[in-house]
């Protein structure tokens, strides 16, 4: 990516890399007509793919998404899995909260405050977990998150795309 990053962007990105704890997730993205290259890195003990509490790099690549893919690959990166949705986005000052249609897992919301650094990290937890409990939503368990992530990525062929939803208790 490094031709496609200002020094600061590759600076930054080298910086969350080295202070990786539970791994990296590597995402791309085409929203609007603009393509993303997309790093999650978790800060504590849980997954970098649908964790609580990471780190985000994300940044737009002048590059199709089937080119940024194909670069990706030829890097050794493969897919995991490809994912589609619908998605609304709500702001709450400093407080993201979008609502998804995704293929295969159906509805879900993601309660998101962004931070400089992950000293604040467990402030912003409590934060979300107030505005959820004001609304009166909770948090998936993330051992059925894992379930749910686990087996949509072995069977993404079927859902991509499409309306289909599973549950997994």
């Amino acid at each position: 990516m490094k031709p496609y990053l200002s020094i600061e962007k590759q600076e930054r990105l080298r910086g969350i890399i080295k202070n990786v704890k539970g791994g990296v997730s590597i995402r791309t993205r085409e929203a609007d007509g603009e393509v993303f290259v997309i790093l999650k890195a978790s800060i504590g003990d849980d997954s970098s793919a649908n964790g609580v509490s990471r780190i985000e790099f994300e940044e737009k690549v002048p590059l199709t998404l089937q080119e940024l893919d194909a670069k990706l690959n030829a890097a050794g990166i493969t897919y995991q899995a490809k994912w589609s949705r619908e998605r609304e986005a709500y702001d709450l000052g400093n407080i993201h909260v979008t609502v998804d249609r995704n293929a295969g897992y159906g509805y879900l919301a993601e309660f998101e405050k962004m931070i400089e650094d992950g000293s604040g990290a467990e402030l912003a937890k409590q934060e979300l977990k107030a505005l959820m409990a004001t609304l009166g939503c909770y948090e998936l368990d993330q051992a059925r998150l894992e379930r749910m992530f686990s087996f949509y990525n072995t069977h993404w062929p079927e859902y991509y795309g499409t309306d289909k939803v599973f549950t997994i208790d």
